[in-house]
């Protein structure tokens, strides 16, 4: 087997990983939007996202593993970097869920993928072939549809979930880029612990109460959190980011599903057109992977 080219089997594990992120994180961002609608402010949903995700990384590392090496980043610089786009992100799309429906939102800023596509040719010289960029091209044209612009969907809100993509697409490509300088633990602690202390540092001056249920699901936020992004770490620690890449569309599809289930919003015939293109360029392009893996076995 060629040395360079990874077997369906090594493929699968990275691409159940990001699919399963995906709902996670879709998840995460249902709890912030019911946060959002129980009065909670903006900044104060943010830190709990981001300081309850640090502490039970934290836990789970110094407390399971009992090593504190997670804490010593060889390139700090890096992971301040990556984290910061995480941070902006954040920001940028916690805020337009305020205002748009959460499968809107997730729609827009998937157009990430595909500049992470675009990136990882141009930055981090992986081969990106023209089947692949077919097939993210697709999804792009499936989350099109879902969004229908003219629809009312591309106002000045969602200025934000589109900033929120080009920060996401450094976060993802920043993560690949990573992986050959620290470990996915010490990735993983640093995707939050950079936010929530600048965050902490600022609650004093947004601080409000807030109820029981609300503190469930901050917390529950911090958990989903660290889950979702301690897979997301480990799928770009073992394979490309551009075969990675069209999977990440799973969150859109999470992010519909939630939204019917929890917001009441049914999706239209055009939401279930584009998420039917999108999932369906994720599986070509897993088959494909597969495809070529087999071929380069055979004697």
């Amino acid at each position: 087997m060629n040395a360079t080219t990874p077997s369906p089997i090594t493929m699968t594990v990275p691409i159940l990983l990001v699919i399963f992120a995906g709902f996670v994180l879709a998840g995460m961002d249902a709890q912030a939007k019911i946060l959002a609608a129980l009065g909670a402010p903006v900044l104060m949903i943010i830190w709990g996202r981001y300081f309850f995700h640090t502490v039970v990384t934290f836990v789970v590392y110094a407390g399971v593993k009992r090593s504190f090496a997670f804490m010593k980043p060889r390139r700090p610089w890096l992971q301040f970097f990556r984290a910061s786009a995480l941070f902006g992100a954040t920001t940028f799309f916690y805020t337009a869920i305020t205002r748009m429906p959460l499968g809107d939102a997730a729609s827009i800023q998937f157009l990430a993928p595909v500049l992470v596509t675009a990136f990882s040719g141009l930055f981090l010289g992986e081969k990106v072939g023209p089947r692949r960029w077919a097939a993210v091209v697709c999804a792009f044209v499936g989350v099109i549809i879902v969004a229908r612009p003219g629809s009312g969907v591309f106002g000045l809100w969602a200025l934000m979930p589109l900033a929120t993509a080009f920060l996401l697409a450094t976060y993802m490509i920043m993560t690949r880029t990573i992986r050959d300088k620290d470990s996915a633990d010490v990735t993983t602690f640093y995707t939050t612990a950079v936010g929530a202390v600048v965050l902490s540092a600022i609650m004093p001056t947004v601080w409000e109460p807030l109820s029981g249920d609300a503190w469930v699901l901050m917390v529950g936020m911090g958990v989903a959190g660290a889950v979702g992004h301690y897979c997301f770490v480990r799928a770009f620690h073992a394979a490309e980011a551009s075969a990675l890449a069209p999977f990440t569309y799973a969150h859109v599809v999470a992010a519909i599903i939630y939204g019917l289930v929890i917001f009441k919003d049914p999706p239209s015939v055009w939401t279930l057109s584009g998420a039917a293109l999108i999932v369906g360029s994720g599986i070509y392009v897993w088959y494909r992977e597969t495809m070529i893996a087999r071929a380069a076995r055979r004697p």
